[in-house]
């Protein structure tokens, strides 16, 4: 009880280790190596765990095939038996009413001799009667040594049976219980080489996420920078308007200056221009009236001496 309850347990640890794991999966989504592995222990389980049911239950029914065939001989005998107990008590009948008969008929005898061979007849017939009796419990209790001495190698037989039936679950546990450590084995390794690879994946993931956050942080810092920069040179630009605007305000007062003295400046230049030009048209004007005396008094120097 024990062996086959640890069978038992064993069968449905294998049926619970062969769910599918893809059930609640997408179908075109590509399974896992674990999961993989799970399917090849449990077809490899299952596939043991039949050979092993089928080498074990092959015992049962060779055994429900010969009491099968012990039945249906056990049948046939019983029917033979009956029949013959039947016509057995049907001849012992006819003999007895016979006798009867001849008992009835003895008081009509009066010659001793014919009652003496009467007598003696009638002690044949019920000693064969007796004898016939006698060989039918005997026929009987023959065939149930037979029974006794068959029911005893049906025993033998099942005992055998049973030690050939113990032994192929002992077996069978025991590469079971191996199969099942070797599987074992193997998933834990396809689960440990699937974390170390998602392991993997996910150092590689968060080193990829923290190299972007690392350059994110370089980029809001040179941002930051940036702005900073941008702000001071804001207040640099500010001061330098404010700055500007009062040296654009001196120079352009100043300028103002600088224009009205160019304009008194100007205006006297044009004067003295004016003057000059006046001047200059004068002596312009003298000059000439001078040239004309001194191209007459030339005229008059060259008349005299041509003549």
């Amino acid at each position: 009880m024990y062996l086959y309850s640890v069978f038992v347990r064993l069968t449905a640890q294998t049926e619970a280790l062969g769910e599918d794991p893809n059930v609640h999966k997408d179908k075109k989504e590509e399974p896992r190596k674990s999961h993989k592995q799970v399917e090849h222990s449990r077809q490899r389980l299952t596939k043991l765990l039949r050979d092993g049911t089928e080498l074990v239950t092959n015992v049962q029914i060779a055994a429900d095939a010969r009491e099968t065939q012990r039945r249906a001989e056990e049948e046939e005998l019983r029917r033979l038996r009956i029949e013959r107990l039947d016509n057995e008590a049907k001849t012992s009948l006819e003999k007895f009413e016979e006798i009867t008969k001849k008992w009835l008929s003895t008081g009509t005898k009066k010659i001793p001799q014919e009652q003496w061979e009467l007598l003696n007849s009638q002690q044949q017939q019920c000693g064969q009667l007796i004898e016939d009796k006698n060989k039918l419990i005997g026929e009987l209790q023959q065939e149930l040594k037979r029974k006794d001495d068959h029911y005893v190698k049906d025993l033998k037989k099942q005992a055998e049976d049973i030690d050939i039936l113990i032994g192929r679950m002992e077996e069978q546990i025991k590469n079971l219980m191996k199969t099942y450590r070797e599987e074992l084995l193997e998933i834990e390794r396809a689960f440990e080489s699937e974390r170390r690879e998602l392991l993997n994946s996910s150092r590689n993931k968060w080193e990829k996420g923290m190299q972007a956050r690392r350059d994110k942080e370089q980029v809001l810092e040179d941002l930051m920078n940036r702005m900073k920069k941008v702000e001071e040179y804001e207040n640099q630009l500010n001061q330098l308007r404010v700055q500007d605007g009062e040296e654009y305000n001196l120079i352009k007062i100043k300028l103002e200056n600088d224009v009205q003295l160019l304009q008194q400046q100007l205006q006297q230049m044009k004067a003295t221009y004016q003057l000059n030009q006046e001047k200059l048209e004068y002596n312009y004007q003298v000059l000439k009236k001078r040239d004309e005396e001194n191209t007459v008094t030339k005229s008059q120097q060259k008349r005299r001496i041509t003549r």
